[in-house]
């Protein structure tokens, strides 16, 4: 997605480009909160919030996802479609709706690739948490931050440009600093208490 929305899809003007990532930033957000609230109604439905037993359920999965960020052989998958948005959707539509869209099909994060569990223990969180408030609030900053990927195609100046970014940020992913830093981010995110039992 970031070599798509860059300076060059645009012809090179950086004006109609910031529109296009902002339009896009504010589609992943929106379909990031929905399904965050989406995940709170179904718990509500099963009768979230749980107590006790939610708060042990969200600190489960943060351990179970801990344990794969630092390399620890636990059997324990990613659930994702590994998938990417409909590439007709650049061809048919002007750049800035294409670009919403896109932003759209990446924000709830499972429907295309995730290279870390991190995702996943937020949704159990608000799942957990029953509130569909609560869950707009604890995955809009997934979409948010997916939303904003393109800006790092700010130097991008040519198509081999966009692909060497997409190179370089698909190697990052693996290394260990930022499998640490997930590892983290698990860890601060199931202590912090965010959801009334």
């Amino acid at each position: 997605m970031v070599e798509t929305i860059t300076p060059v899809v645009h012809g090179g003007n950086r004006n109609r480009w910031v529109v296009s990532v902002l339009v896009h930033a504010a589609g992943a957000t929106a379909a990031a909160a929905v399904f965050g609230s989406l995940l709170a109604a179904a718990g509500a439905l099963l009768g979230a919030p749980w107590g006790v037993p939610g708060v042990a359920l969200v600190a489960a999965s943060a351990g179970l996802y801990v344990a794969r960020e630092l390399g620890v052989a636990v059997p324990v998958q990613v659930p994702q479609l590994r998938r990417q948005v409909p590439d007709w959707w650049r061809t048919f539509f002007p750049p800035h709706i294409a670009a919403f869209l896109d932003g759209v099909g990446l924000g709830p994060g499972i429907l295309t690739y995730l290279g870390h569990g991190t995702l996943v223990v937020v949704s159990v969180a608000a799942v957990a948490s029953g509130h569909p408030l609560v869950g707009a609030a604890l995955l809009a900053p997934f979409g948010l931050a997916r939303g904003l990927g393109p800006v790092l195609a700010f130097g991008v100046r040519s198509p081999s440009d966009g692909a060497a970014l997409v190179d370089r940020l698909g190697r990052s992913a693996s290394r260990g600093r930022w499998r640490l830093a997930n590892g983290v981010a698990l860890v601060c995110r199931s202590d912090t208490p965010y959801i009334r039992f």
